[in-house]
């Protein structure tokens, strides 16, 4: 039966004001509770701190979030770009119930571009218990607010994540589309080479153009800097595991010469390769 509340209950709601220093260094959640809305209930901002989540576990609503609007049903988790103007409200005819939480951390907008991609930000919960249980645990968390609490809620977000990615594909399937998964294990065996886009397109079947945009939606990374990565942890096996020169490591991992090695080495790492096997014993 639809609620008709005529105002909004809230038997969950708690807050928690976390040291400065620590939201520049781990994720933690500033409030979080429990709502049973009323059908003209509506939250709208042009921005806001942290980010929310909401997990609906009874009727529906509405969200608007990068410029769309999404239709939230029950069982189903949306996260809201709070950097951008929002807003959430209920279906007047069958008024949501939510478990929500806010949360901040030094790159909240990283993280939801991660579990995402470039894609809608609503997951549908197919094991809704495990996600209830979650926020059981974390309202005791903000409830007792123990001295470890800045670690339990650390802990607790960093267990949510991979909760609300697993929904987002099939159990034992990869998140990344057939052909770009193709393309990442080729060029993963080989990294040294140039991978021509002629070449990927054998692979796959995609133009460059196609390839880029799949880089860009599922791994927010152009294929060339994620070849350069793959080269650098490469060059960082080399440089710890044997005594080769550096000269023949960069060759070795693709690159045209030891400046050029250099200088991407220390734009990922934040220092040089000598500097680095140096200081890691080598």
């Amino acid at each position: 039966m639809a609620n008709l509340l005529q105002r909004t209950l809230f038997p969950e709601s708690h807050q928690y004001v976390p040291d400065p220093a620590w939201t520049r260094s781990a994720l933690t959640v500033l409030r979080a509770g429990k709502a049973v809305t009323a059908r003209d209930h509506r939250i709208q901002r042009s921005e806001y701190p942290g980010q929310d989540i909401l997990f609906c576990t009874a009727g529906r609503g509405f969200v608007a979030s990068e410029g769309r609007t999404l239709g939230v049903g029950t069982n189903q988790l949306v996260w809201i770009a709070n950097e951008m103007p929002h807003a959430h409200w209920p279906d007047e005819s069958d008024p949501w119930t939510v478990l929500w939480l806010r949360l901040d951390g030094p790159n909240c907008v990283a993280l939801r571009r991660k579990v995402f991609g470039s894609g809608t930000t609503v997951a549908t919960i197919t094991a809704p218990k495990e996600i209830e249980v979650w926020f059981d645990q974390l309202f005791d968390v903000l409830r007792t607010r123990d001295d470890d609490i800045d670690l339990a809620l650390n802990r607790l977000v960093a267990e949510l994540l991979p909760l609300i990615a697993a929904r987002l594909s099939r159990p034992d399937e990869s998140r990344l589309p057939a052909p770009l998964r193709a393309i990442v294990a080729h060029m993963r065996l080989a990294p040294e080479r140039s991978w021509h886009a002629e070449e990927l397109v054998a692979v796959a079947g995609l133009s460059a153009a196609q390839t880029r945009r799949l880089f860009q939606k599922h791994l927010q990374i152009s294929p060339r800097r994620w070849l350069i990565r793959e080269r650098i942890m490469l060059a960082q096996k080399l440089l710890s595991e044997s005594e080769a020169a550096v000269g023949a490591i960069a060759e070795r991992c693709g690159f045209c010469d030891v400046y050029h090695f250099s200088r991407e080495f220390k734009r990922s790492i934040g220092t040089s390769p000598k500097a680095w096997r140096r200081a890691e014993g080598g």
